[in-house]
């Protein structure tokens, strides 16, 4: 029969061996996570946070800072102006506080596409299109005509000044 020590020393390898893979693949999820396109900031970090705290269950110890410098890899590339603020001004953030930096973000970036989005949706008539284009003809017409007229008045200048 085995002794009390040897059963204890038996279970404590094989637990800590699942401990071990489990931390693991926690960390590995961490590292490998993208951001999908369309997929809210919010969904994203609160599943980066499950691994956190999975892979902290399991034994791992992770800083904020780098649980921070890790979640802004793992964001997508509508993000990139974010990360680059947040790199060259120092910022030290936590969890909550990114996330709630990240959401004022991504709705200001959502408020920007729907305003395009808005722009290009009331101009969807050819007729429109073909008008605005014409006006748009025009316009340039002119401007070539006043920077016409300017550089020849801009030479003339010169050439009194010389």
């Amino acid at each position: 029969m085995r002794t009390v020590a040897e059963i204890m020393t038996s279970v404590q390898t094989m637990f800590g061996e699942t401990s071990t893979r489990a931390r693991f693949e926690a960390v590995k999820a961490i590292m490998n996570s993208r951001m999908k396109l369309g997929t809210p900031v919010r969904d994203h970090l609160l599943r980066i946070m499950t691994h956190f705290n999975e892979a902290e269950i399991h034994g791992s110890s992770i800083d904020q800072q780098t649980q921070v410098d890790m979640i802004l890899e793992t964001l997508s590339d509508s993000f990139i102006p974010f990360k680059t603020n947040y790199v060259l001004n120092k910022i030290d953030l936590n969890l909550t506080a990114l996330m709630t930096e990240l959401q004022t973000f991504e709705s200001m970036i959502k408020s920007k596409c729907g305003e395009a989005n808005m722009v290009v949706a009331s101009s969807s008539s050819s007729k429109k299109k073909k008008k605005v284009s014409d006006k748009r003809k025009a316009s340039l017409k002119a401007k070539k005509k006043v920077s016409k007229t300017e550089k020849k008045v801009a030479k003339e200048i010169f050439m009194y000044l010389n």
